[in-house]
């Protein structure tokens, strides 16, 4: 017959062994599914460039963009084309998993058409890396959640009726894809004015 002293040790080593290993990952969200769903268009039309300081109450609330930008916590560029690829980072699997996914490094490549007026700008962004990134799809806005490295360039063509304009290509790499949230309104349509 076990001691009390030996029982209590037994359960304290079973409830050490379970604490450590517990199988399964846990229940994913349910997924959706809809007969007609809603088909999002793709193309950087807009983005913004944020300090990685701010956060956002409700990154939907027109008000709330509104005194973020004149309080130069965001700076919005309406007007821009491009497009964002997501390459993930893999390691070495255990068991029968051959790799794990760790992470997702983003590449945007931007054109915005302000070239002449906002090299200073892009001369002061590239030096740090204190701001995060949003881009704008049709319905949707996308904020990194980390801090972006920003590498602008003004390439000029050798055909003359070619336009210069501001090339930006922007990587971040982060732990998850990000989640988009509905676009607020008007924001993304015209200059913010203070």
């Amino acid at each position: 017959m076990k001691s009390k002293s030996k029982k209590s040790k037994d359960k304290i080593v079973e409830a050490i062994i379970l604490t450590i290993y517990t199988p399964g990952c846990g229940t994913p969200p349910a997924p959706t599914c809809q007969d007609c769903p809603t088909k999002e268009l793709g193309g950087v039309r807009s983005f913004w460039i944020q300090k990685a300081s701010y956060t956002w109450s409700d990154i939907t609330n027109v008000n709330e963009w509104k005194t973020a930008i004149c309080n130069q916590d965001v700076y919005v560029f309406p007007f821009a084309n491009g497009a964002i690829t997501q390459d993930p980072t893999m390691s070495d699997g255990y068991g029968n998993t051959p790799q794990d996914i760790d992470s997702y490094t983003y590449t945007a490549d931007i054109h915005e058409p302000q070239y002449v007026n906002n090299v200073p700008f892009w001369n002061f962004i590239k030096k740090g890396n204190s701001y995060k990134f949003g881009y704008v799809t049709q319905n949707y806005v996308h904020e990194s959640a980390v801090a972006a490295k920003f590498i602008p360039t003004a390439p000029v063509g050798k055909d003359v009726k070619s336009k210069v304009d501001m090339a930006i290509k922007v990587m971040f790499t982060q732990t998850d894809l990000i989640t988009p949230k509905p676009k607020p309104t008007t924001i993304f349509d015209t200059c913010v004015d203070c």
